[in-house]
């Protein structure tokens, strides 16, 4: 049986695709996450606890195929640094099926219940265009979203995991309301918006994360792998100075900034850290 034609080509015949990354980016990509992760847990033992994330509150959507576990390194380091994470909490990341979307909604919507305040929201690769989703969604509740390799463009839909998000939707069953979900993440996303994404990704072309310019968007490249963005240690860094910079003082992103920022601490004691922090209305688990 043919593949289904991809929702870009239909929607922008015009649209000239992105090549694949080389074979040996491909190759390499999981031995390349390992090596990230194990640089990873090496350099957070050395990180200082405490920075400016002032119990404000961070969903974390993982990829496709992986679940909670996969954000847990970037959660903890989240935790540490001040901020209130959460997990999505809907398991294995199937992809746009009807539970996914609806239950999706529905955590993101209870967290801001919850917390009665706005939500960030940190999204790798789907989760990341399911930020974009969100984003459109809900704008006047969701403060900022991260997208860690998340290839929104439509130029960049076919990639080397084409084929498994198609036989994903062949076993699963997507929604019927898909397409229309695409046509939101593609749209440009009307709050602060920040694209990670890295040239030497092995399973999709780095452009196709990359964001337009605008007033809203911001594009930080990082070295590194696909399957190790929740690890890297530059991406961790990037995301926790994205989300610590306020958005009423909003300042373009540094690397000098970001990485001394990012081993100093904010310099202020835990006493000064606590009454920072604004009191929940209900206690919230990570």
């Amino acid at each position: 049986m043919d593949a289904p034609t991809p929702i870009w080509r239909s929607a922008h015949p015009g649209a000239e695709a992105l090549p694949f990354p080389s074979w040996w980016l491909t190759a390499t990509d999981l031995a390349r996450a390992s090596v990230e992760t194990v640089a990873w847990h090496t350099v957070r033992h050395v990180l200082p606890t405490g920075g400016r994330g002032d119990g404000r509150p961070v969903l974390v959507i993982p990829g496709f195929c992986t679940s909670d576990l996969a954000t847990g390194s970037l959660r903890a380091h989240l935790r540490k640094r001040g901020f209130h994470t959460h997990r999505w909490t809907l398991g294995l990341n199937r992809g746009f099926t009807d539970d996914i979307l609806h239950g999706l909604l529905e955590r993101f919507d209870e967290l801001h219940a919850r917390h009665g305040r706005k939500i960030a929201i940190v999204g790798w690769s789907l989760g990341g265009l399911m930020a974009r989703w969100l984003a459109q969604l809900r704008p006047d509740a969701v403060e900022r979203i991260i997208c860690l390799g998340s290839p929104w463009r439509a130029e960049a839909e076919e990639n080397r995991v084409s084929g498994a998000f198609r036989a994903a939707e062949r076993h699963w069953g997507f929604s019927s309301d898909t397409a229309d979900v695409v046509d939101l993440i593609r749209r440009p996303v009307p709050v602060r918006s920040i694209a990670v994404y890295s040239p030497f990704d092995g399973l999709l072309h780095g452009e196709g994360c990359r964001q337009d310019d605008g007033d809203l968007c911001e594009n930080v490249v990082v070295p590194g792998s696909h399957c190790g963005l929740t690890h890297n240690p530059a991406a961790v860094v990037a995301v926790v100075d994205r989300l610590e910079v306020p958005l009423d003082r909003w300042r373009p992103f540094r690397w000098a900034s970001a990485v001394s920022h990012g081993f100093a601490g904010d310099g202020r004691t835990p006493e000064q850290r606590a009454a920072a922090v604004p009191p929940a209305p209900v206690a919230a688990a990570a």
